[in-house]
């Protein structure tokens, strides 16, 4: 991750070219480039400090046993799924 340091010396260094600038062309994309670093510090959410993760123990699902004989219904045509 880039720290608000690192981008604010980028920003430093593009306001710098700006102002050095030859044409407008080239003022033009720094000041865009300070722009874009701008957007990027402002919209960091990321908190200074950690925040503590609090880990939650996962239960296994016991899986359920049926009775050894199968349903028997007096309407059915047979075991399988597609006799109808």
């Amino acid at each position: 991750m880039i720290s608000s340091e690192q981008l604010l010396a980028e920003i430093e260094q593009q306001v710098h070219v700006a102002k050095q600038a030859s044409n407008e062309q080239m003022r033009r994309e720094a000041i865009s480039a300070v722009r874009s670093l701008c957007n990027v510090v402002l919209n960091d959410h990321t908190p200074s400090q950690p925040v503590p993760v609090v880990l939650s123990s996962v239960q296994t699902p016991t899986p359920v046993t049926f009775g050894e004989q199968p349903l028997q219904e007096a309407d059915a045509n047979g075991e399988s799924l597609f006799d109808f």
